[in-house]
């Protein structure tokens, strides 16, 4: 499977809501990096770990949410998607970048996300 396939699938996976099925598409060692300090999700976290721990906190954060690739582009190991994200009282776009590994799991994801827009629309 091409690195594009392998991110779409890690997609797929976490828009039906699989988080076991998502992370297993991921390294062990991954760095996760949402940009920002003050977001509540700004920050890099290192390794599967510290990632699954921050993906729990979406459903706290935001009603509804939802994300979907509309296109990716690629070179070799190096994926870049554009997506949608929606929630209640958000629906924008997000920048997704991702390096994997020579086993096709993600080892880079780097989120560059319309932070005001998911800031916005956080619960309350």
């Amino acid at each position: 499977m091409d690195a594009k396939a392998l991110i779409a699938k890690g997609y797929e996976l976490f828009s039906k809501g699989d988080m076991a099925g998502y992370f297993d598409t991921c390294d062990d060692n991954i760095v996760f990096t949402y940009p920002g300090k003050d977001h509540p999700l700004s920050g890099v976290y290192k390794g599967k770990a510290a990632m699954m721990e921050l993906f729990m906190k979406i459903p706290e954060l935001w009603d509804n949410f939802s994300v979907e690739s509309v296109f990716m582009i690629s070179e070799g190991n190096k994926v870049f998607s554009k997506a949608i994200a929606k929630a209640d009282g958000m629906d924008t776009i997000f920048g997704h970048y991702f390096e994997l590994n020579d086993e096709g799991k993600t080892i880079v994801f780097t989120a560059h996300d319309d932070t005001l827009s998911a800031f916005n629309a956080m619960k309350k």
